[in-house]
This record gives structure tokens, sequence and C-alpha cells, in this order.
């Protein structure tokens, strides 16, 4: 095995190889680091393939071999480093790696390849610490990241527990499995005159939205920017859901590979009893259909007895297993961390928990 960066060459093979394989999340995908490289201080993108296979040229971009098809590719893996406050940066890999189906992670190996060329990283870039959180529910993770030095993180970044539906059923099954009242809801908001539509252009809206639900709520959004920047992702969406003319909810959409995810979602309270985000949830269900997915990702519910942040989950779990009352919610196993910088990371964490009180 032998690890080397992926150049603009491997693009399109990256992206076969994330939707290819289980794990294969849309935050590792191409599209998305290159969101990130507006967004972070830097990105890296790594492929694992067979040493045998491996043109001494594939670093070149330049090169006719730098996408040789005759790599076998064993793993994938994103990341970036982010700027933090008090002068801090971290790395982190969102739901990655992505492993080959045909290779095991028992092969410890690859892991092994993976974290060599990331201690490197962390080490060239003085970073305090180095994140990650597979996109699976694997036991033998675990056992991996314990012998790479890793453990688990207080703290998930992407939900560790969500809902996900299966919409390969017709729409009359669908809305049979739902909540009665979910049903009532969406007729309701159907027979108030609420519309329906996608417009990446109608971001100024969303993000006013944005804000009032910030208010309510008592949580913090990214930028402005950021915002902007995600509704320029071709596989993203922006559904607006109007009433008068006036748009009263909006939900940032993605649709890759089998899986529609609800990634943002924002809403004006003083039409609250229009219900607009409940008709807005459906048609979103109903493209997703459109569009041959095969399962709906509500990115993010509490189950019973919840700890850390999940626990100001109830309200919007409730919304959301309206939709499936009797669906089981699917469990990840949350976030890992190797720390290069214990003592400076402690300092940081002490100081961004009484910056926040």
């Amino acid at each position: 095995m032998q690890i080397r960066e992926a150049t603009i060459n491997d693009k399109e093979r990256w992206n076969e190889f994330i939707r290819a394989n289980q794990g294969g999340s849309f935050l590792q995908s191409w599209e998305w680091g290159e969101l990130m490289a507006t967004q972070k201080e830097k990105i890296w993108r790594l492929i694992v393939c067979n040493a045998n296979a491996v043109n001494l040229h594939a670093n070149d971009a330049n090169s006719e071999y730098a996408n040789d098809s005759n790599e076998e590719w064993l793993a994938v893996i994103f990341l970036f480093k982010s700027k933090l406050k008090f002068g801090r940066s971290i790395l982190y890999a969102p739901r990655g790696p992505v492993v080959n189906d045909n290779c095991k992670m028992a092969d410890d190996k690859l892991m092994a390849l993976i974290m060599e060329k990331i201690d490197l990283v962390a080490k060239q870039e003085q970073v305090m610490n180095f994140q990650l959180d597979p996109y699976s529910n694997d036991a033998d993770w675990e056992r991996i990241f314990d012998e790479q030095g890793f453990e688990k993180s207080e703290r998930d970044i992407q939900p560790r527990h969500t809902l996900l539906l299966d919409v390969r059923a017709g729409e009359e099954e669908l809305l049979a499995q739902m909540n009665q009242k979910t049903r009532y809801n969406i007729g309701l908001a159907r027979k108030k005159g609420v519309e329906i539509e996608v417009d990446n252009g109608a971001y100024k809206g969303f993000y006013e939205l944005l804000k009032k639900t910030e208010v309510r709520q008592k949580i913090k959004f990214f930028q402005a920017d950021y915002f902007k920047e995600i509704l320029k992702v071709p596989f993203v969406k922006l559904c607006l859901a109007k009433y008068q003319g006036k748009v009263i909810a909006a939900n940032i959409m993605i649709f890759w590979n089998d899986t529609a995810t609800y990634l943002f979602g924002a809403s004006d309270y003083e039409y609250r009893n229009v219900m607009a985000p409940h008709l807005l949830q459906w048609q979103a269900i109903k493209d997703a259909k459109k569009e041959g997915l095969w399962f709906y990702d509500f990115w993010g519910a509490a189950p019973p007895e919840s700890k850390g942040r999940e626990q100001n989950w109830a309200g919007f779990t409730k919304f959301k297993m309206g939709f499936s009352p009797e669906a089981e919610i699917t469990e990840y196993i949350g976030t890992y961390e190797k720390k290069y910088q214990p003592v400076k990371l402690g300092l940081y964490r002490f100081l961004q928990y009484r910056f926040k009180k």
C-alpha cells in the first residue's frame, strides 16, 4: 500500500469511489472539499492505493499518469485545517475515511498508513488535535482508533443519531405511516395556500429567516458567507415555502448519491400556524423520490434519555419523528480525536467554556 495526495485529475474517480462504498458521505465529496477550501485554512485529499499500481508521476497534475485507472483505491480521506480562537488550529475529517468495501478495516495497516501521513501534517501545521467521525456504526473502528492513539471526543461534531426514512415506498404508504397530526398539518398548509419552490438565488431571504431562528432557539449558525457559498455546490438545493408571496420557511437540502439530507432549516415563528415546515419536508421527500433516491436523512434526532447537546433536540426530534413514528433512530460511532498538544487543547477548551459563560 501507498498513500498519495489527490490531484484535480482524480476528481471524477474520487466521487465515484465515495458513492460506490458504504460510509461515503457528501461531506467527503470533491465538491464539499472545494466548499471547505473557501472557508478553512487548508485542505488535504489523501488516497490509499496498492503500491504496485502507483505511478511515480501520480502527484504531478500535468502528467498523463496522474489518474492511473490501474490503481486500486483502498481508501480516501478528505480533511481540513480549521483556525480557532486564541490562535489555535485543529484538523478534521468530516465523515472520513471512506474505505473500499472489498477491504476490511481490521487490516490495521490501512489506518496506520493514513495516520502516518496525518501525523506528519499535524506536526507541520502545529495543530492541537485531529478529529474524525466515520459514517459507520461498526464497533471495529473503536479498536482501530484505540491502537492509533485516539480517544472518544466529549462532543460529537456531526449528529451521532439521526432519523433515516426509506422513501422507496409509494406516496400513499409514506403518508399512512406518518403521525396523524403530521398528515393534518401537511394538508392544512396546502389549504392555506402555501407554495413550495426551489431557488438557490434566494440567499438573502433564507439568511433573514435563519437569524430569526437563531434568536428564537438561542443557537448559533455559521456566518453569512458560508451559506452563500454552500448554495453554489451542485447538489445543494434551497427549498422555500411561500405564503401570500412571502418566504416563511426554508430548508437547505443535499441531494447526493442515494440520499436526500435535510441539512439546515429556518422558519418565521409569526407564521407558525400556517404549518409551512411540514409541507416543505413532504415536498422534499417527494422530490427525493422523483430523483430516484432511496433515503431521506433528517440529519439529527435525539433518542430517549439523550445526553450532551442532544438533550436540547427534543422539540425538532418530535417534529421529525412525526414523519415516521415507528422508525428506529440510526446511531453512528461518533467523533474521535488524537491529541497532539493536550495541554494547549485543554487550556483552549477551558477558555472556550469560560468565554461562552
